[in-house]
């Protein structure tokens, strides 16, 4: 581990700097990531802090609007005749306001999402599997995708997938070295990473796992914060398997399949902050094409003033002892849950098959909405 990178992952190192760069400031912002991601972000290191804000903007900007517009891949019909009141219900949301105002990458995220759902229905498998992989940058986030391919026999786009993240695991090692590599696994399991971040931060995380946490007495949090970060993932894993065992060849298209592994990764991650949530987004957009019920057009109102009100609930609450303190717990992960739950059952709607544009001067044919 050379002595650049010997600290990448030391609290107090990283705050040092923080307050170096920034001036005095309580909140750590702990940098955990893999150590490539410290490699892509390594040309703005070497501009001045406000010039390298301005750039990852326009950077995350720019993915970002890339994503909105490929959602007409997934929802043609509700693109072409209500565009613009989808681009600004996505502008509006505190989830875009988070990702934007934080800095954060999880467009980039989205981004991989959507290119390599459309690059698997559209059978570039090798391809698929590589643009899948660049998202190893957020393990949590792209976890349940060597399953889906596995499950779905799809072994080219799953060597695709392992190359390239064997490639930034590769990369990772030499900047880091083996000792940068069991900083980073000891600093996801730290005392001090699930009781700051996996506990502190869960008011503002929007996954199934980070609401359970609220229900969590301080006196078994030792146990049960652990429990909750590296069990759900795996329990969403069976589920998304028995799911698409049990629906092999139901559907004409794999884009279902992939919307429901998408869905259930978000859901079980245990480390999903309101930004991440963005990742949502192409899970509403497909149901509301396929089955705009009742319980999805609540559901979504629902998570959409939740998100909001999140931080209104913490500083309501976060002075209050257990159990008063479950006020400030990610109500929003109810509503996200709820939609994750009418995906599933929703698979007597007729199969997805659009994975283009709508030809220009033409409007789309008309799909059976169905209405409860």
């Amino acid at each position: 581990m050379t002595s650049e990178t010997a600290g990448l992952y030391d609290p107090g190192v990283q705050q040092a700097l923080q307050n170096a760069t920034l001036g005095g400031t309580s909140a750590l912002a702990w940098f955990v990531s893999l150590p490539v991601v410290a490699v892509f972000y390594a040309p703005l290191a070497v501009l001045p802090y406000t010039l390298s804000g301005l750039v990852w903007f326009f950077v995350s900007a720019s993915l970002l609007v890339w994503s909105i517009l490929a959602l007409k891949d997934l929802a043609p019909v509700l693109m072409a005749r209500r565009k613009m009141a989808v681009v600004l219900a996505i502008m509006a949301s505190p989830v875009v306001f988070e990702l934007l105002g934080g800095g954060q990458d999880s467009a980039f995220i989205l981004a991989v999402w959507l290119l390599g759902i459309r690059l698997v229905s559209s059978r570039h498998d090798i391809c698929a599997g590589a643009v899948f992989g660049l998202g190893f940058a957020k393990p949590q986030l792209i976890l349940l995708v060597p399953l889906t391919l596995l499950v779905t026999r799809n072994f080219r786009a799953l060597a695709s997938f392992t190359a390239v993240c064997a490639l930034l695991a590769g990369v990772s090692l030499g900047v880091a070295g083996v000792e940068g590599l069991r900083h980073w696994l000891s600093a996801l399991s730290s005392p001090l990473y699930m009781e700051h971040v996996q506990n502190g931060q869960a008011w503002k995380m929007v996954g199934l796992p980070s609401l359970l946490q609220a229900f969590i007495p301080p006196a078994h949090q030792a146990w049960g914060t652990p429990l909750l970060t590296w069990l759900p993932l795996p329990l969403g894993a069976l589920i998304l398997l028995a799911w698409i065992r049990g629906h092999r060849g139901a559907q004409g298209s794999p884009i279902t399949v992939w919307i429901v592994a998408l869905a259930t990764t978000v859901v079980f991650s245990p480390h999903l902050a309101t930004y991440d949530a963005i990742l949502f987004i192409p899970v509403i957009m497909f149901l509301l094409e396929e089955r705009a019920s009742r319980v999805l057009r609540v559901s979504v109102v629902a998570a959409f003033g939740l998100l909001y009100l999140g931080p209104v609930f913490h500083v309501a609450a976060s002075n209050l002892s257990w159990p008063l303190s479950i006020i400030q717990a990610p109500w929003s992960a109810l509503p996200f849950t709820l939609i994750w739950l009418e995906l599933l059952r929703s698979q007597g709607a007729a199969p997805h098959t659009s994975l283009g544009p709508v030809p220009s001067g033409k409007e789309p044919e008309a799909k059976t909405i169905i209405m409860e």
